[in-house]
């Protein structure tokens, strides 16, 4: 899958600044740790700028980092001066990938699932033999999200002693992910309209596609598939950023137990698929025959653009959207009558 030459050039120029922050933190050839903060930031910007350009293959390799620093940040990898190099390494290689994005095609995808595993290999040397006191919630991945489908062992084992439950962390990590779509749905809420909308609605979809991404690895598909929903949505009316800062707001809500949240989760898939609300006429039965000549042309273009709303909306399939595409077939007849 491609993406349009804008939003390549606009990635490349960003994902640019974020390896040059990373080699900044990686410049001394020496076996000391950077910030684990600091250098998980970077990688997930990363990670969420490649995921934005829909180009198969291409987030593999900066996933893998995130990944690595994350696990460097909860105290789950060592850190010496082979893996230094071996990171230092994959930046550069992940350079090399972005600056061939504008033509990318299976060679770069092979290529960046390659250095992938590569880096994931290195990394799995180096699982910290003992399990922290007391380590923050990290992300809960896939094996298949460190691999491509070709048969190769796992190099990623459960650990016997996590520092707090799976659902723990699912509510922690999806609670951390809902907070950054807020800020951003609030930040373009409030902000004017102008060229400045443009970048903060980029933001804003980084942000659902990350939580859709973190969704997916704890197999939370209904959350997943409305995030990804809201992000490939124009997100141009205010109803659409109400409904964004609203589904932000449930799962940040750590008080309401599953069971709760479950049900909200599907409410707000529901509210989302009738949202924004379109206003639409009573169909007209074929047999009134009240639409003839101009009349059925100018409600065959009316059609034509509820049909366009339900497209947007992904509702596609709706009993209401079936409705309108049989309305739109007997108005074409009734147009060519006086």
């Amino acid at each position: 899958m491609s993406a349009p030459h804008a939003l390549i050039e606009f990635f490349q120029r960003e994902a640019g600044e974020y390896l040059d922050r990373l080699d900044q933190m990686l410049a001394d050839d020496h076996a000391a740790a950077p910030d684990a903060t600091t250098l998980l930031t970077h990688a997930r910007a990363l990670r969420g700028s490649a995921t934005m350009t829909r180009l198969d293959g291409l987030p593999d390799l900066a996933s893998t980092i995130e990944r690595i620093a994350t696990g460097l940040r909860d105290g789950e990898l060592r850190w010496d001066q082979r893996l230094h190099f071996a990171v230092r390494g994959a930046l550069v290689e992940l350079r090399a990938l972005i600056l061939r994005a504008q033509s990318w095609g299976d060679a770069e995808q092979r290529r960046s699932r390659t250095q992938s595993v590569a880096l994931a290999a290195v990394a799995a040397g180096y699982l910290a033999t003992s399990t922290p006191p007391a380590s923050p919630a990290s992300l809960v991945i896939p094996i298949s999200r460190f691999f491509p489908e070709d048969g190769m062992p796992a190099i990623l084992q459960r650990n016997a002693e996590p520092p707090m439950t799976l659902a723990q962390r699912f509510r922690n990590d999806i609670a951390a992910a809902a907070d950054g779509v807020g800020r951003e749905a609030t930040a373009l809420a409030t902000s004017a309209a102008g060229p400045s909308q443009l970048a903060l609605s980029d933001g804003l979809r980084r942000g659902l596609l990350g939580l859709s991404d973190v969704a997916e690895s704890y197999g939370a598909a209904s959350i997943a598939t409305l995030a990804t929903k809201m992000a490939r949505s124009p997100l141009a009316l205010a109803s659409e950023r109400a409904a964004v800062q609203s589904f932000a707001q449930l799962l940040m809500d750590r008080e309401s137990t599953d069971h709760e949240l479950a049900a909200r989760v599907k409410d707000a898939n529901i509210a989302w698929a009738g949202a924004p609300p379109v206003e639409t006429p009573n169909i007209v039965p074929i047999e009134s025959l009240l639409f003839r000549g101009r009349s059925a042309l100018t409600r065959a273009r009316n059609v034509r653009d509820e049909l366009k709303a339900h497209w947007n909306r992904g509702t596609l399939a709706e009993p209401s959207a079936h409705a309108l595409f049989e309305e739109l077939s007997d108005l074409l007849d009734l147009a060519v009558t006086t």
